[in-house]
C-alpha cells in the first residue's frame, strides 16, 4: 500500500488521516477490520518524511517505509552518484556544508557525501548551554577521495604532517529532543528489507501517475476549491482502477 496513491488532495503530508482513511474504507467494504495490521506494508515518498509520521507509525506497530532526502546517500551503491550525474557550476566553486552530511544524534555518528564513516573528535557544552560535536573524516579515506575538491577548501593542507580530513561540527539546542522515530525509520530504510520494498514501490506506484498524467491527460485539475479537486481526483482514480480489473481481474481470480 503506497500512501502518496492514497493521500493525493491530503495538506502538509501528513499519514496519520490517509492511513485511517483506508482502513475504515475496508472496514466498510467488508474486506477487513484492520489492513494495518495484517502483513499490510505501507510506503509513500520523501515529501512524507518527518518525525510525527515516523512517530505514528511506530507507536501503531505499521509496517511503513518513508525514506528521508539522503537515504541515497547512505547506500554504497550510490556513493559516486554526485560526481557521475551532478555537475557543478565552473564559476563558483560550492563546497559541502554540514547539511550534505547524515548526521545521527542518538548514535552519535555522521556520514560524509562520498558515504564514509567519520570519527567522533570531541563533544563539549558551549557557553550558551547547547552541545557542540566535532567530527573528523580519515586522511587516507579523504586524500583518495574523488569530492576532495568540493569538500575541503584546501585539499593541498592534506599533505602536511599536522593535516587531518575534512572536519563538521553540529550544535545541538538544550531544548532539542533527539529523533528516536526518525532513527528508527533510517535503520529500517537502510536495511536490505527496506532497500527492495522500496526499490520495488517505484515499479508499482509510479506508473499509476503515469497512465493518468499522461495517459489519461489529467496534467492539472480544471475544478477549484479543495472538495470539487477531490472529486476530480477521485474519479479519475476510479476509472483506473476500472481499466486494472478488466486487464487484470481475471489474473487475481
Amino acid at each position: 500500500m503506497d500512501a502518496q496513491a492514497f493521500g493525493e488532495g491530503q495538506e502538509h503530508h501528513v499519514l496519520q488521516p490517509v492511513l485511517e482513511a483506508v482502513k475504515d474504507r475496508f472496514q466498510r467494504l467488508g474486506i477487513s477490520e484492520d489492513i494495518l495490521k495484517e502483513n499490510t506494508i505501507v510506503t509513500a515518498d520523501t515529501g512524507f518524511a518527518n518525525e510525527d509520521n515516523y512517530q505514528y507509525l511506530r507507536d501503531n506497530e505499521i509496517d511503513g517505509y518513508i525514506p528521508d532526502n539522503n537515504f541515497r546517500s547512505r547506500d554504497p551503491k550510490f556513493k559516486d552518484h554526485k560526481t557521475k550525474y551532478k555537475k557543478r557550476p565552473k564559476k563558483a566553486t560550492v563546497f559541502f556544508t554540514a547539511s550534505d552530511f547524515n548526521y545521527s544524534a542518538t548514535e552519535k555518528t555522521c556520514i560524509c557525501p562520498a558515504g564514509n564513516r567519520m570519527r567522533l573528535k570531541n563533544e563539549g557544552t558551549r557557553a550558551d548551554g547547547n552541545l557542540k560535536i566535532f567530527f573528523v573524516g580519515r586522511l587516507s579515506e579523504c586524500l583518495a577521495c574523488d569530492l576532495i575538491k568540493d569538500c575541503m577548501r584546501t585539499p593541498k593542507t592534506a599533505n602536511t604532517r599536522a593535516a587531518e580530513g575534512r572536519q563538521v561540527s553540529f550544535i545541538i539546542a538544550k531544548s532539542e529532543k533527539v529523533s528516536g522515530a526518525t532513527d528508527w525509520m533510517k535503520t529500517r530504510v537502510d536495511s536490505d528489507k527496506g532497500k527492495q520494498i522500496y526499490g520495488h514501490r517505484m515499479s508499482v506506484v509510479e506508473p499509476v501517475f503515469g497512465n493518468i498524467g499522461s495517459n489519461k491527460r489529467l496534467n492539472r485539475f480544471s475544478l477549484r476549491s479543495q472538495k470539487k479537486v477531490q472529486a476530480q481526483w477521485q474519479l479519475y482514480s476510479l476509472v483506473h482502477n476500472i481499466e486494472k480489473l478488466k486487464n487484470y481481474g481475471s489474473i487475481a481470480a
